[in-house]
């Protein structure tokens, strides 16, 4: 699948949040004593927390995301129709006001477990889902500054609404993330390089200047992008371009090319 330019992908950086939080959760639940009633209540405490940000998540996704589409391609995407959040939040309700002591913790804690299991594994395959199947979809419906615009009331929304300064910071670690990768993945570029150079010496194409190669790179279309991507770190970063990819939305995207 073709790389989609940050200010367009709309799903990848509000979804780092989610998967942190359910890396938080399953990181407490792992740890929680369900024999001592402080320990209990505070996992209920942080899971309806964790869980009313899941909610709030997917109401901004439904008003300014699947909505818009839904709207643009006149077709009805039910993406949030069984994801259970509410089902999960009445749980936690109900065992903070009805769970009262050691035996019924105990008992409550398999069911949670369950059902928490559940949840997660249908959760990251729906957030996965939404990366690859519909944002291509939007990249076909709508142009590229309707996106950065899209992206932008996404991410606006989300900090309104949950704690900016976490939230912020959240999207930062995702940024070192990315370059924590980038790092790993020195070595494997050193060997694109090494390989490039060589061809340098045959075809010069490298040593053009950046504006030229971007004009060539203007003519392919995203497969053929992603494999020019491949070739080397500076090839890689001029196939991200944002020009590259207005320039070929809508016409050449949306036909597939």
């Amino acid at each position: 699948m073709a790389p989609f330019p940050d200010e367009v992908d709309v799903f990848t950086a509000p979804h780092w949040r989610m998967k942190q939080l359910v890396g938080r959760y399953c990181d407490k639940l792992s740890k929680t004593n369900f024999s001592n009633n402080n320990d209990f209540r505070a996992l209920l405490q942080s899971l309806y927390a964790t869980f009313k940000e899941f909610k709030m998540h997917e109401q901004i996704e439904n008003e300014y995301i699947i909505g818009l589409l839904q709207q643009r391609s006149q077709t009805i995407y039910n993406v949030h129709s069984d994801n259970k959040l509410s089902e999960m939040l009445s749980l936690f309700e109900k065992g903070l006001k009805n769970v009262k002591n050691e035996y019924e913790q105990l008992n409550y804690a398999k069911q949670l477990k369950e059902r928490l299991e559940a949840f997660t594994r249908d959760f990251l395959p729906h957030m996965k889902e939404e990366e690859e199947v519909f944002q291509p979809m939007l990249m076909e419906y709508f142009t590229y500054e309707e996106l950065k615009d899209i992206k932008k009331k996404v991410i606006a929304q989300h900090c309104s609404q949950k704690d900016t300064a976490e939230l912020l910071r959240g999207l930062s670690l995702w940024n070192q993330a990315e370059e924590r990768q980038k790092v790993l993945k020195y070595s494997v570029d050193e060997k694109a390089d090494t390989e490039a150079e060589v061809s340098e010496h045959s075809t010069g194409i490298t040593h053009l200047p950046p504006e030229v190669m971007l004009s060539i790179f203007s003519y392919l279309n995203p497969q053929e992008l992603c494999r020019c991507s491949q070739v080397s770190t500076k090839w890689s970063q001029l196939a991200k371009t944002g020009s590259l990819w207005k320039h070929l939305y809508p016409v050449h995207w949306a036909r597939g090319r």
